[in-house]
């Protein structure tokens, strides 16, 4: 009998990664999401209309009201640093994949062309699922074209940068740092395309949550304590 080919069982390092990735997310009984709705305000006149774009999980994973959400607290910091109301909104990607942004932008149009603020917040997926970089650059040049296409004139766009997934505790090491180089890499290219957009910033991840390996646990507390740190760091942006 032939001996049985070691690729058979062997899974390509991309292909581990992604199934590593997916189990854990299913296997994460204790994420949560808020059901309420994904919409709010900061009271004050002449009020500003923000959009958050993106990726869920990285807007409102593990608390369970959309008032202790990424977008809540930037637009909190927002409203206390500018004087003025802040109206805003999520708008997230069903795929969590900067594939989908061209379209949700198209899709929301109408209400685009009043906004002030777009942040766009994605790659944590993307990373993991080792989209190629080529791919990653280009569809993220077809967003910004269709924000800029779509925005008033002296509207700003931050992109949150990839956050470091070496430090993601949740899943195993090998699999941290080959997240980490990949989003690294990304990140490099995202800035790359924002060079030539004076409107669009890039805004890498706050030092002070990159400083231990990141296990949530599904602790509210420091999902609530991350978005508050990383909104306040966006809005020291715009």
């Amino acid at each position: 009998m032939k001996p049985l080919r070691r690729t058979a069982f062997t899974l390509p390092s991309r292909a581990a990664r992604f199934v590593e990735f997916v189990f854990r997310r299913l296997d994460a009984s204790g994420d949560f999401y808020p059901d309420d709705a994904m919409n709010g305000a900061v009271r004050g006149t002449d009020a500003e209309r923000v959009v958050f774009l993106g990726e869920r999980g990285e807007l409102s994973l593990g608390v369970r009201t959309h008032e202790l959400s990424l977008p809540a607290f930037f637009s909190r910091y927002r409203a206390a640093r500018t004087k003025r109301g802040v109206s805003w909104r999520m708008i997230p990607a069903v795929s969590a994949s900067i594939r989908e942004l061209p379209s949700l932008v198209a899709a929301h149009r109408e209400y685009l062309e009043e906004c002030d603020v777009v942040v766009v917040m994605i790659g944590i997926t993307d990373a993991l699922r080792v989209i190629p970089a080529s791919s990653w650059e280009r569809q993220l040049r077809d967003t910004v074209d269709a924000l800029t296409e779509v925005l008033p004139a002296g509207a700003e766009v931050l992109i949150g940068e990839i956050p470091p997934l070496d430090n993601a505790g949740s899943l195993s090491r090998p699999a941290r740092l080959a997240a980490g180089v990949h989003g690294r890499r990304l990140n490099a290219r995202t800035r790359l395309v924002v060079e030539a957009c004076p409107r669009v910033r890039a805004v890498g991840f706050p030092d002070e949550l990159t400083r231990s390996v990141w296990r949530p646990e599904s602790d509210e507390h420091r999902y609530r304590d991350t978005y508050k740190v990383w909104g306040g760091h966006l809005d020291a942006h715009v």
